[in-house]
């Protein structure tokens, strides 16, 4: 009985990373399931088990692990202890109140912004007073952070919450959903809860659909409700822990006069990594769930953690998105080298290293390249187009405009957000290389460089790649996501660098650090406002959500036909279709499978609908779309808010064979082929 108590009490002490390795298992052994079976019953049962069994052996492996390592450090008598917290005095007590009552008012604040409509911008619906009670939270987090008498398990608990809240405000606000891609990702899932597999079988994402199709069954949630809170709600309970896990282990500063550093300066440093932006972790998409699980395996391979933890969270993240995947592969597979060089002759482990470079430098390109059908006229070559993508990450500093000195200082931040970062870790390398007392060995943060050189020449081979599945100003999407793959990779540096800097404003005379507390909370609420869609005097994000007029036009053209139909429409319109309808609209045609809404944006369906709101609004312009899908009634729907609609409306009403409105919003236009 003790014994069993004793795992249990292990488990919740380690919770988060017992989480992110159950999670890692499920995404892995449902990836593999889903892709060689289906995702039915028998699959996700048969996921479950194996999942279970690999975390019961993850547990004992980890169990025999540490009685290693607790072994040899009672030998060399290095064993560090760390007093535990005492019980919250009771000031501490209110000023935990204090927060969880601001913090339910910011939850109510968003709750009471929730909006049908089509927005551009979640600020367009939630009161400023939203920015001074953010303001407000985040310094009562700060004060219960430095607080001594608050237990590790609270604080980490109220950054967790804090993160939430941060990665929360489009799920919260927008109420039908924000973004296009999840619509896409939703209605895949929905099709395998239903079937248990969508043909063809991509072998990508599965990662994602696997655990979310499995957390859905066994749960009764529903997938739009778990696509839509899974990855805001998943990043909040892991990254906090693991940024100060991956501090804890690396970390043992001294200040200037010798003192030992304040160990609250770690968890300032996990409240302020938000400043950094968090856009990615505010959606859930493939992408962004493949982001949070590689900065989980670069950390846990700097927090001497066992190679196994690496290997999965490694594997995980490429079940869920190659594009990231294969990197954490490169990271992991170099660790164990690393760890088993001794075993290897000095050549083998040289050829060994180089063929792991090469892994990380030309396997995206290749996959990129393969992806895209393997056409050598799809690259665009010359020295010249090869310096094109560094021009974009190093762009001539800008400012904005001078009407308003808040936004100017904000927009300051965001002109200049690459050039920051790239000054960062400028910084955080120098910090690190030069400090005099390093304490560890620093040969792993030396394979994170070393894996960064091979993903820039990965980039620039990457962003000669023409997509010509896709329209013009997504072609460079793909390319664009490494340089993020790059930046979590130097993410360790910049926390090492971040932490030493609260440590040592935190003690500095109280005039200075009320100036720094200012000047930081001042950043964290610009990163707050940046890392959503914006619409201001600045700024113009452009991207419309999808409104509850999109979901009422296409449940009225579907009530109205009364035979086989295509619809031309803008892609949140799309996405509409998609939830109501999912994939089971389809025509086959000399061009393949073809939905009878646009999806996606590069295919021939969107192209007639440029052709229509662009140029002219005229039936001839339908007659290839209707020829290519073979039917015989085609729909036009225009916007409100798109360019020039009441020219394009008015033209349409005078060649249209019916039309009508939707809330004055939304128009449609009924023509036959």
């Amino acid at each position: 009985m003790p014994r069993k108590n004793n795992i249990a009490a292990k488990i919740i002490d380690n919770f988060s990373e017992y989480l992110s390795i159950a999670l890692a298992l499920i995404a892995i052994f449902g990836a593999a399931i889903y892709y060689l079976y289906a995702l039915n019953w028998a699959g996700i049962i048969l996921t479950l088990i194996l999942s279970g069994a690999g975390l019961i052996l993850y547990h004992r492996f980890q169990s025999a692990e540490e009685m290693k390592t607790n072994a040899a450090e009672i030998e060399t008598n290095v064993i560090k202890t760390e007093t535990s917290a005492a019980i919250p005095d009771k000031p501490a007590w209110w000023l935990l109140i204090f927060y969880v009552l601001i913090y339910f008012g910011l939850l109510a604040l968003l709750w009471s912004s929730r909006s049908a409509r089509a927005l551009i911008s979640p600020w367009q619906v939630v009161d400023h007073g939203f920015f001074w009670l953010y303001s407000f939270a985040s310094l009562a987090l700060i004060l219960i952070l430095v607080k001594k008498s608050i237990g590790a398990k609270i604080k980490l608990a109220a950054l967790a919450a804090h993160y939430f809240l941060s990665f929360s405000v489009a799920l919260i606000v927008y109420e039908i959903g924000y973004g296009f891609d999840p619509f896409i990702h939703q209605a895949t899932m929905e099709l395998i809860v239903a079937k248990g597999f969508v043909w063809p079988k991509p072998p990508y994402y599965l990662g994602e659909y696997s655990l979310i199709v499995v957390i859905s069954q066994i749960s009764g949630l529903s997938v739009y409700f778990l696509n839509k809170i899974f990855v805001p709600a998943l990043s909040a309970c892991l990254l906090p822990p693991a940024i100060y896990n991956f501090l804890k282990a690396n970390l043992i500063e001294r200040t200037t006069n010798g003192t030992k550093s304040s160990s609250g300066a770690k968890y300032l440093t996990v409240l302020f990594s938000l400043i950094l932006t968090f856009s990615p972790f505010i959606l859930t998409t493939p992408q962004n769930l493949s982001y949070l699980f590689l900065i989980l395996t670069v950390l846990a391979g700097l927090r001497r953690a066992s190679l196994i933890s690496v290997f999965l969270l490694a594997l995980a993240t490429a079940a869920i998105h190659p594009l990231t995947g294969l990197p954490a592969i490169a990271w992991a597979a170099w660790l164990i080298i690393r760890k088993n060089r001794g075993r290897l002759q000095e050549k083998t482990a040289k050829i060994v290293a180089a063929l792991i470079w090469l892994f990380s430098a030309l396997t995206l390109p290749v996959a990129l390249f393969w992806s895209d059908g393997r056409n050598w006229h799809n690259i665009g070559g010359g020295l010249r187009a090869l310096s094109e993508p560094l021009q974009k990450l190093i762009a001539s500093p800008g400012t904005a405009g001078r009407e308003d000195w808040l936004l100017n200082l904000v927009y300051f931040l965001a002109e200049n957000y690459n050039l920051f970062l790239i000054l960062l870790i400028g910084a955080a390398l120098f910090y690190f290389y030069n400090r005099k007392r390093n304490r560890q060995t620093p040969e792993a943060y030396h394979s994170l460089i070393f894996i960064n050189s091979g993903l820039v020449i990965a980039y620039l081979l990457s962003s000669q790649i023409k997509f010509t599945s896709l329209i013009d100003y997504e072609q460079a999407a793909y390319a664009e996501r490494i340089p993020i793959v790059i930046a979590i990779f130097f993410l360790p540096f910049i926390l090492l660098l971040l932490n030493r800097l609260l440590a040592e404003i935190q003690n500095r005379p109280r005039t200075e650090r009320w100036l720094w507390l200012i000047f930081g909370l001042s950043l964290l609420v610009a990163s707050l406002y940046l890392s959503y869609p914006r619409f201001d005097k600045y700024w113009n994000s452009r991207g419309y959500s999808t409104g509850a007029s999109d979901l009422a036009a296409v449940r009225s053209i579907a009530a109205r036909s009364q035979s086989p139909y295509i619809v031309l429409a803008n892609q949140q319109v799309s996405a509409a279709a998609l939830q109501e309808f999912g994939f089971d609209h389809y025509y086959e045609t000399t061009a393949g499978p073809l939905y009878f809404y646009p999806i996606p944006t590069g295919g021939p369906l969107y192209q007639y609908y440029l052709a229509m709101v662009y140029k002219n609004p005229v039936s001839a312009n339908l007659d290839g779309a209707c020829a290519l899908a073979g039917v015989d009634e085609a729909y036009l729907i225009v916007n409100k808010y798109w360019y020039q609609s009441s020219r394009i409306i008015n033209e349409a009403k005078l060649r249209a064979s019916e039309w009508w409105t939707i809330n004055n919003e939304v128009y449609i236009f009924r023509y036959a082929c």
